[in-house]
């Protein structure tokens, strides 16, 4: 028999202070999702009596007295209180990493300082994913924080071709990309890729993501040819990169991004402006992130979701869901993917005028 389990959240946030009413087509409302004549707060306990009067006797066969199993199962008996916070642009960040044999000294350059790299993302609180592309054993450990948001997919990736292993690769880690989210690409590489790669990728990845990305090189830079260094890459203690990069500097020029010496031996000064760039908080107004993971056995469900508007003295009152994805007429979305819950514009700007609080009830979720 199922259990059912109600989840509450009261979101307490300041809505400012001016006392005006709202003009949003909303209707009073009793707490949803609870059956009137169903006491929530159901101890097991029912009156089993029987009436003397009562016929006893072998009813017909064609009388069905079948009792569904669950029909004494009170609504939501089970209430569970979970805890929210303002919600920010959600930003995914893919590495692929050159894991030819050169770049060893740089991959373990790499994974002492990458607390430098989780340590920002932590500190300026933002909802991250963060992918690894590149040969098992190569990628960083994550701290126990970002559990369920690191990601790592074994690829061989070799001197030339990083840049078409994240196209080619595209359908194994789309999955934990967000299509809200801002995107940044990482290349770790101390060769060059084949050229064209980065046309294509220009190309092709917009398509892929369904918007514009950023994309950093920590790459080679291209200097003075010697003989002893005839293809003009940087120079480092144990001597020459294997050739400059072209292709992945030129992918973060059109984009914006910043370019990084491989050859720069305190890999602290590498993470660090790369840190700051990538993490960036931007808050949503009226955004609010459900917890993630959800509570054991819960799944999230917008139909399930109900959001109110909460002023004292008054009774709660239902804000519509923009089914449509317009907000044409107001209310609010839910945004899957970055669990996240997102007033409209409008229904946005009205409660901010309001001194009161929004509460998200999750509502009912049948679990196995």
């Amino acid at each position: 028999m199922g259990r059912r389990v109600l989840l509450s959240l009261a979101l307490a946030i300041g809505l400012g202070a001016c006392g005006a009413k709202t003009q949003l087509a909303v209707e009073d409302d009793e707490r949803p999702d609870v059956d009137g004549g169903t006491d929530a707060g159901f101890d097991g306990g029912f009156d089993a009596a029987i009436p003397e009067d009562m016929d006893m006797s072998m009813p017909d066969e064609g009388v069905d007295l079948s009792i569904p199993e669950d029909m004494w199962t009170p609504e939501c008996p089970d209430s569970v209180r979970v805890s929210t916070r303002e919600a920010s642009i959600p930003v995914d960040v893919i590495f692929v990493i050159d894991n030819s044999g050169s770049m060893l000294d740089d991959i373990d350059n790499m994974r002492s300082n990458m607390e430098i790299f989780w340590e920002g993302l932590v500190e300026a609180d933002i909802d991250s994913h963060v992918i690894f592309v590149t040969q098992e054993g190569f990628a960083p450990f994550p701290p126990p924080s970002f559990s369920g948001r690191f990601f790592r997919l074994n690829e061989r990736v070799n001197s030339h071709d990083g840049i078409l292993k994240l196209l080619a690769q595209f359908s194994n880690y789309e999955r934990y990309l967000r299509p809200d989210a801002i995107t940044h690409f990482v290349g770790i590489t101390d060769d060059d890729a084949n050229r064209g790669d980065a046309e294509v990728f220009m190309e092709t990845m917009p398509e892929l993501l369904g918007h514009e990305f950023t994309f950093h090189a920590i790459a080679s830079e291209r200097i003075r040819p010697t003989l002893a260094n005839p293809s003009g890459a940087c120079v480092h203690a144990g001597g020459y990169a294997f050739s400059p990069g072209y292709e992945w500097n030129a992918l973060a020029e059109e984009t914006g991004g910043i370019q990084l010496s491989i050859c720069e031996d305190d890999w602290a000064e590498l993470l660090t402006p790369l840190t700051e760039r990538v993490a960036v908080r931007i808050p949503i107004p009226c955004g609010y992130s459900l917890p993630t993971p959800p509570p054991a056995g819960v799944t999230y469900d917008a139909d399930d979701f109900t959001v109110l508007y909460e002023n004292e003295g008054d009774p709660l009152r239902v804000i519509p869901q923009d089914v449509g994805g317009t907000c044409a007429s107001g209310g609010w979305t839910y945004f899957d993917a970055s669990r996240r819950i997102e007033l409209c514009p409008e229904t946005c700007e009205e409660l901010m005028a309001l001194d009161g609080r929004i509460e998200i009830d999750l509502g009912c979720t049948v679990l196995p």
